[in-house]
């Protein structure tokens, strides 16, 4: 990657998922405002006890803009008053940084791989990627690669993620057989010591 940039994400619980999508759209524009280029939420679907939280990512160039951006939302009537309407909680908040992507970050649906494994360079993470995408791109929309910057104790466990997007869960996945098969990705992994820790499945709803 060219420039680096952040997603900062937070996971909530809501009780009225469609007060909570409908009145997103003005805080999309508020956090415009503050300085992320772009925001998504998806409902996580199978993924254990994580099932049915939701979470929403917005992207931001830099760290000092993530931080300004929940500072800012949290000191607007719109912010506040949306959460109050949808019956929404904050479960936890993290930030990330992209070390290396592929294709688009959209799509009906999205996947998160929690990653183990030692601390590798930007250039060889993009190169393995680029591996990676070989075997995804026939499933998936998108795939990006980051390290966690700050999400509590889980950062101890699996500090790194894998997020893709499709728009066919069922090629989805077997595009994620095949790159599992693939003796290069194989490699990869191995000399990273990488291993996969979980998997969340999620329906994209912003």
């Amino acid at each position: 990657m060219d420039e680096m940039s952040f997603i900062t994400a937070a996971t909530v619980t809501t009780a009225d998922l469609g007060e909570l999508v409908s009145g997103s759209s003005k805080i999309k524009e508020i956090a415009i405002g503050l300085g992320a280029t772009d925001m998504r939420a998806s409902q996580m679907v199978m993924g254990g006890d994580q099932a049915g939280l939701v979470q929403v990512q917005f992207d931001c160039p830099d760290i000092n803009t993530a931080l300004g951006v929940w500072e800012g939302l949290y000191q607007t009537n719109e912010q506040i008053d949306l959460m109050k309407r949808s019956g929404t909680q904050l479960v936890r908040r993290s930030l990330l940084r992209v070390v290396a992507e592929r294709g688009e970050r959209s799509g009906a649906w999205g996947t998160g791989l929690l990653i183990a494994g030692d601390s590798v360079d930007d250039a060889t993470t993009d190169s393995n990627i680029g591996d990676a995408w070989a075997n995804m791109s026939a499933g998936a929309t998108g795939l990006l690669f980051a390290e966690t910057v700050a999400a509590g104790a889980t950062q101890n466990v699996a500090p790194y993620y894998a997020l893709t997007w499709c728009d066919d869960m069922n090629l989805m996945m077997q595009a994620s057989a095949a790159n599992m098969a693939d003796p290069k990705v194989q490699a990869n992994m191995a000399a990273a010591n990488a291993t996969v820790m979980g998997r969340i499945i999620a329906k994209t709803i912003l």
